[in-house]
């Protein structure tokens, strides 16, 4: 890591982070206008401006209900087939540094970009979410990646995202997350997390990026965590820039599908262009690539 990269690394950890924020999007006002003016042409309902609301008070929301019912079928069968490949996905995955992780889209892409039409594409294109991202961010919000990981035992010390910790990509990170399995038990790795609320009395450390629960809860009470059990197909979004969270904690012989769909505000907080991971259809839309950034 170079001396200026080493330097934004701990400026994005505190609160400085916002005035980096404000220096790029200065760099790229255009765009940032065009996103906020496509935000307001939106016919948001009161029922997707209600989690937009708790996604900026409380930093998360259940978004269950909003799930287009055909989409999510399909969604729900292309889990099952992916399960049912594992074992050979574990050899075509590009990134193996979480080893209780196993990501199942890797093989699914051409020169590191999955087509616009993939499932797990459209599923973080539908109109609901983009609506309730967009209500809560003030813009179409930026689709950075989506992700399908298998999370399973290893028996080995907890790590990486296993411990306490915030994403620190941007300001505002918010994922939207689905369960493929049902996440029922402690076992299961539910995902966990503190509420905004609660991860503002933890504060932001100036040493370390992830922490242990003692560490977490010399500040924050216990009673605070919000733990994410839950049947197979229930989605919430959750600011995990705001929310201090972990998870794939599991159990022997358990194992857990998600899903993760990762949004930001325009542009990138980091310098330096990054490809972006999908790849646009005839049928692709003027908005569905403003989105995927196309």
């Amino acid at each position: 890591m170079g001396l200026m990269s080493r330097a934004l690394w701990h400026v994005n950890r505190s609160p400085l982070r916002y005035a980096v924020k404000t220096g790029v999007s200065a760099l790229n006002l255009q765009e940032k206008r065009e996103r906020r003016r496509q935000a307001q042409l939106l016919d948001v309902s009161p029922a997707e401006r209600a989690k937009a609301e708790s996604l900026n008070r409380d930093g998360y929301a259940v978004v269950t209900d909003l799930m287009q019912p055909a989409i999510q079928q399909e969604f729900a069968e292309a889990g099952v087939a992916r399960l049912k490949d594992i074992d050979s996905a574990k050899g075509k995955q590009t990134q193996t540094h979480k080893k209780f992780w196993v990501r199942l889209l890797d093989a699914e892409m051409t020169d590191g970009k999955l087509s616009a039409d993939n499932i797990f594409v459209r599923y973080a294109l539908q109109p609901a979410a983009i609506k309730v991202l967009s209500a809560a961010l003030g813009e179409i919000p930026w689709l950075d990646y989506v992700l399908l990981s298998y999370s399973r035992h290893t028996g080995e010390e907890l790590v990486s995202s296993q411990l306490w910790h915030r994403d620190h990509d941007d300001v505002r990170v918010i994922k939207l997350f689905s369960y493929l399995t049902d996440v029922e038990e402690d076992g299961d790795g539910p995902f966990t997390f503190l509420p905004r609320q609660s991860t503002e009395k933890f504060g932001y450390p100036l040493m370390g990026s992830h922490f242990p629960d003692e560490r977490v809860f010399q500040k924050v009470p216990r009673g605070d965590v919000k733990v994410m059990k839950a049947p197979r197909l229930t989605s919430f979004m959750v600011d995990t820039a705001k929310c201090l969270h972990m998870g794939s904690r599991m159990g022997p012989g358990h194992g857990r599908l998600l899903y993760t769909a990762t949004y930001f505000t325009f542009p990138r907080m980091y310098p330096g262009a990054k490809i972006r991971p999908f790849r646009p259809t005839p049928d692709t839309t003027p908005l569905e690539k403003l989105i995927m950034g196309l």
